[in-house]
C-alpha cells in the first residue's frame, strides 16, 4: 500500500496528465486566436459605420451658391401627419391587430366563421378520415 502511494505522487503521475494540459493550452490558445479575429472584425465593422455616419452628415450639408448668404432662420419642419408616414403605419397596424382579435371573439362566441355568419354556404374543409 505505501508503495502505491508513493507511484501516486511520483513525476510518472504528473507525465501523465501532461498532455491534457498541452491540449488546454492549445484550445484557450485557439480561442485566444478567434477572439482577436472577432475583435478585428468588430472594429472594422465599427469603423465603417462611423465613416458612413459621417458620409451622411457631410451630405445633408449643402453649400449655398455663390453671392447668395446663408439663410438667417432654419426652418423647423413638422413630421408629416398624412400619408405613408411612421404615425400612419404604427395606426394602422393597431387598428388591424383591433380588427384580427375582434374577429376571432366573434367567431368564438359564434360558433361559426366570418362567412357563415355573413350568410354564405361553405363546406367542412376537406374530410380526411383516419
Amino acid at each position: 500500500m505505501s508503495n502505491h502511494r508513493r507511484l501516486a505522487g511520483s513525476s510518472l503521475r504528473v507525465a501523465a496528465k501532461a498532455p491534457a494540459r498541452a491540449s488546454l493550452t492549445r484550445v484557450r490558445s485557439t480561442t485566444v486566436k478567434a477572439e482577436g479575429i472577432v475583435d478585428d472584425v468588430m472594429a472594422d465593422f465599427k469603423r465603417a459605420i462611423a465613416e458612413n455616419k459621417e458620409k451622411l452628415e457631410r451630405a445633408k450639408i449643402v453649400a449655398s451658391p455663390p453671392g447668395v448668404p446663408p439663410p438667417t432662420r432654419v426652418p423647423v419642419l413638422e413630421p408629416g401627419k398624412f400619408g405613408f408616414v411612421e404615425n400612419a403605419e404604427r395606426m394602422n397596424s393597431r387598428a388591424s391587430m383591433v380588427g384580427w382579435w375582434s374577429l376571432l371573439l366573434v367567431e368564438l362566441v359564434a360558433g361559426k366563421g366570418l362567412l357563415e355568419l355573413m350568410g354564405y354556404t361553405v363546406g367542412k374543409g376537406i374530410n380526411f378520415t383516419f
